[in-house]
């Protein structure tokens, strides 16, 4: 009575010694230290176990290779990973040294896997690093024009999110004290939105808006006029005119490079929610300052506004914290700076701005 093989039947295929490239298929069974080829289409063939050699070989290692010298040279067996463990498993030996090469070839997977998950961070890194260079480049280009339709863009955006106030005391106030810090000739535009936060935003073109909410807090025009003299530096530095391009994105940017500038004005509809960054905020607090010397107007005011929006976030509820603190932080940094920079500005004799101040808080109530 014939002795049971050892293995189950394995499915293969054999490449013989200058046969053809597809193979034949065949079984395996593994007994007695003899490996059995029984081919579906020709004689079987029994093979010493001492005379063969394994190594894994296709896509991540998913195949054996067994080969054995014989007649007319060197013959081979393909066996796929899933189907081979009952063979390993009576002659670990044979497998012994594919197994190491399958491990260093995973790891070597691995990190080839891990290297080109790194690839799109890479580039997105190498694009945020330039996209500084490309926002400037647009920046440059973009011709007045474009930046009063951004402007007009977003003026028509704030008339359908509140009503201006084109008339009385308040609006009165905030175009004397426009018309103290304007320059000649400067496009300058000046609105009041009526308003509850405390809030003001100034938009390329030369188009600043100010919310009641903002006047309501001031305790005078002074005040006003260092919160207006930091937007209209922002204009002048163009710095919304370069948050809204940084913040529109690669596409955008591209396109504008090309000359087509249409994708900004639906960007500019959220420059009131684009933060500055901290050097842009020193920057135009300082050009402001320089501005309001020009006037005549004590450069003080803007300190004392910043100085109680402070105090008012330190004592206030998250969602209670003044608006333009979103967009224009007053870190204890940047206050600590104001009061040395008016503390040391120079310039000539200081003229009030002569508003009444009480009838301006009393037509916002």
């Amino acid at each position: 009575m014939s002795q049971p093989p050892a293995t189950p039947p394995i499915p293969a295929r054999v490449f013989p010694a200058g046969g053809d490239a597809h193979g034949h298929p065949a079984r395996l069974e593994l007994a007695g230290g003899v490996l059995q080829v029984l081919l579906e289409d020709g004689p079987a063939r029994q093979v010493p176990l001492a005379g063969l050699r394994a190594a894994t070989r296709g896509f991540n290692h998913s195949q054996w290779a067994i080969a054995w010298a014989a007649e007319g040279g060197e013959h081979m067996l393909i066996v796929d990973e899933a189907a081979v463990s009952p063979l390993r498993a009576l002659a670990p030996a044979l497998f012994a040294g594919g197994e190491d090469a399958r491990r260093r070839g995973s790891r070597r997977f691995v990190v080839g896997i891990a290297l080109l998950a790194l690839v799109p961070l890479l580039v997105a890194v190498a694009l945020l690093s330039s996209l500084d260079h490309l926002t400037d480049r647009v920046v440059e280009r973009i011709p007045p024009g474009v930046e009063k339709q951004i402007g007009a863009a977003v003026l028509a955006r704030t008339r359908l999110e509140s009503r201006l106030i084109d008339q009385g005391p308040a609006f009165e106030a905030v175009q004397a004290i426009g018309r103290r810090l304007a320059r000649p000739g400067e496009p300058l535009e000046f609105h009041l939105a009526e308003r509850p936060e405390i809030n003001a935003f100034a938009a390329p073109g030369g188009v600043v808006v100010v919310n009641s909410g903002l006047l309501a807090q001031a305790a005078s025009a002074e005040e006003v006029a260092g919160v207006l003299a930091h937007e209209i530096a922002h204009v002048e530095l163009r710095h919304s005119l370069r948050q809204i391009v940084r913040s529109a994105g690669l596409r955008v940017i591209f396109g504008a490079l090309a000359g087509d500038y249409d994708a900004l004005g639906g960007w500019a509809a959220q420059l009131g929610e684009l933060k500055f960054s901290r050097d842009a905020e020193r920057e135009a607090d300082r050009r402001g300052l320089e501005r309001l010397a020009e006037a005549r107007i004590d450069p003080a005011g803007m300190l004392r506004f910043f100085e109680t929006l402070e105090k008012t976030e330190a004592g206030a509820p998250a969602a209670k914290v003044p608006a333009v603190l979103s967009t224009h932080p007053a870190t204890k940094e940047r206050i600590a700076w104001l009061r040395e920079a008016t503390a040391t500005a120079g310039g000539g004799p200081l003229e009030p701005i002569a508003i009444d101040w009480r009838a301006v808080a009393g037509s916002l109530r």
